[in-house]
């Protein structure tokens, strides 16, 4: 009973873990967090090559992430305050498509927040609206690409958090009459 609750609990944190990423939230944190806490508690789960992978994705998606977003837009030749504004637009986007539009909403939500938050800061800048449109669609491109790799990473934690926990589960077999 304990490897089938285990397992149930595995495969929602699995579940859950995408959409919290989809949502600007640390759903890759819960799910290595999550297979580390499964490989203590349990040696059937403690594959130190398979925990060594999933901390190198884990390590690889969140710094994809946080580079592209920051050194992305900043080779626009845009001061750091800027940088810190269009990731601030990105993320107060992300929450306001999350109540438009759930999952979904949140990632387009993202997208136009560091648009939006680019235009404005190079329209104030430069009084160019060319500059401006040109800079916004940079910040949607680099926005998208970084929450890309962050989710692609995701998708592999949690595949490999699932199948990690439910290989350990035996469905007993009906009786033949």
């Amino acid at each position: 009973m304990q490897v089938l609750t285990t397992s149930i609990l595995a495969v929602l944190l699995a579940l859950l873990g995408p959409l919290l990423t989809i949502f600007d939230l640390p759903g890759n944190t819960m799910m290595m967090i999550a297979r580390v806490s499964f490989a203590i508690l349990d040696e059937r789960y403690m594959d130190l090559n398979s925990l060594a992978i999933a901390a190198v994705i884990y390590v690889a998606g969140e710094s994809w992430e946080f580079f592209v977003s920051l050194f992305g837009i900043k080779k626009e030749k845009v001061s750091w305050g800027a940088v810190f504004l269009i990731a601030l637009g990105g993320f107060i986007g992300a929450c306001i498509g999350t109540g438009i539009l759930p999952i979904l909403g949140s990632f387009l939500g993202g997208l136009a927040g560091a648009a939006a938050a680019a235009f404005l800061y190079e329209y104030n800048h430069s009084r160019n609206i060319e500059n401006a449109k040109g800079l916004a669609w940079k910040a949607a491109k680099v926005r998208f690409l970084a929450m890309s790799g962050k989710l692609a990473a995701s998708f592999c934690l949690s595949y490999m958090l699932a199948s990690a926990i439910t290989k350990h589960i035996t469905i007993p077999s009906l009786p033949v009459f």
